[in-house]
């Protein structure tokens, strides 16, 4: 969203004071809130504060029993709105982002930063900028961008950057829904290393790349040096076909985490994704699907490709199906999900979640069904407002994973509500 402020907000008056930008001599009243000037190059500082209120419904045991602690409380597929977060009041992030975006220039270079601030930070998994372990300061991305005039020219990108996979993305304004999906629980998170991405027409495009490893920790390799993760996404696009907002998407990420066995000699860890939106008719309606499988080969297994599953490999799976309506000052969504994965498997066990007390291959896998509404309201302007409504439910049969060890529970309601001030 666009803004009116003068030309020389508080915050680029400061960026002054330290020497990290100069201001130009003049500047138009009708310039963006984020343009500062840093040398001879433009650059836009942006970002967002993301606070959330969170209900837990129907979380005390029968009789008026105490409610649980919330580290104890088992909620499938939920990453940044975690239990611990349920019934209260929350900071969630703040988020400062400097970009020099690539030009039109045949040989174009530029750069994009993310500080991430607040209790967020440690839940994004990411190293710490003053320490040498999770806190509350951190970075989300940051790389170097570089363009070559090869063909219709080849873009590089050299540095630790989110993860090609997905419908949803980190930063929540710019999902449907305020929580999660299945899909995005189950999928890699970032990677340092380098891709290059090339547009073969207006309606196709690829991106491969090698990172350290499969790990989202900045710079973290694998202990076997040589085995890197390796990314690769093929994108289509409806504008050769008058549809420019519709695309489809394919991807697959391949790798080891940080902590792998030294003996490793090929990726363990493979995870698959589609991914389609399509604008319907009606103007503002858009129907969009995901799929994500991952499969991960167990510590005595095969890490060869496309080797049958062993008694100790895992896999996870998720479908989630999107309806989105804007409307005026209105943006309404609904997203329907169902996930399953082996019983006690280590892709879901290892975030504490997902069944993590049965045993690998037991009785019943894990299947877990979601459904998320979502109603936003553009109240003011720059402020993202909306008010969501999730249920899980735990289908796998036997003893339900959601609630307490002491208290299992096969539904888990919650009711969200997020502000997210942009600028």
């Amino acid at each position: 969203m666009a803004s009116g402020h003068a030309p020389f907000p508080r915050r680029t008056l400061a960026l002054a004071a330290v020497g990290l930008v100069t201001l130009p001599c003049m500047a138009p009243a009708e310039e963006k809130l984020n343009f500062v000037e840093s040398g001879n190059s433009s650059i836009t500082l942006s970002g967002y504060v993301d606070t959330s209120a969170i209900w837990r419904m129907g979380e005390s045991g029968s009789g008026g029993a105490v409610k649980p602690f919330p580290n104890t409380y088992r909620s499938p597929g939920r990453l940044y709105d975690v239990p611990a977060k349920a019934n209260g009041f929350n900071l969630n992030s703040v988020s400062l982002e400097l970009d020099k975006p690539l030009d039109e220039a045949r040989w174009s270079a530029g750069y994009h930063v993310q500080v991430l601030f607040g209790p967020d930070v440690p839940l994004r998994n990411v190293y710490a900028l003053a320490g040498d372990g999770p806190a509350d300061l951190g970075l989300n991305e940051a790389y170097v961008m570089l363009r070559t005039p090869l063909g219709n020219g080849l873009d590089f990108r050299l540095g630790h950057f989110n993860s090609p996979l997905g419908y949803e993305v980190y930063d929540s304004y710019r999902n449907p829904n305020y929580s999660r999906s299945y899909g995005y629980f189950i999928e890699p998170k970032s990677h340092t290393g380098a891709t290059v991405s090339y547009k073969f027409a207006e309606w196709m495009s690829a991106l491969v790349g090698v990172g350290n490893s499969y790990s989202s920790f900045i710079d973290a390799r694998s202990t076997r040096e040589t085995i890197k993760a390796y990314l690769a996404t093929l994108t289509f696009t409806g504008a050769g076909f008058s549809m420019p907002d519709a695309s489809l998407t394919f991807g697959y990420t391949g790798g080891n985490t940080a902590t792998s066995a030294p003996t490793d000699t090929a990726p363990r860890i493979h995870n698959f994704y589609a991914g389609a939106r399509v604008p319907l008719p009606l103007q503002g309606l858009a129907v969009g699907v995901a799929y994500d499988y991952q499969w991960n080969a167990g510590a005595n297994e095969p890490a060869a490709f496309f080797e049958p599953e062993g008694p100790e490999s895992t896999y996870a799976n998720a479908t989630a199906l999107y309806l989105t309506y804007a409307i005026a000052r209105w943006d309404l969504a609904a997203r329907v999900e169902y996930a399953s994965g082996t019983a006690g498997n280590s892709i879901f066990a290892s975030r504490s979640a997902f069944g993590s007390d049965k045993p690998i291959n037991g009785a019943n896998n894990e299947q877990f069904l979601g459904v998320t509404a979502t109603v936003g309201y553009e109240f003011w302007k720059n402020v993202v407002s909306r008010l969501e409504f999730r249920w899980d439910r735990d289908v796998s049969g036997g003893v339900p994973t959601l609630g307490t060890a002491a208290h299992p529970r096969q539904n888990s309601f919650t009711l969200a509500l997020n502000v997210i001030y942009r600028f």
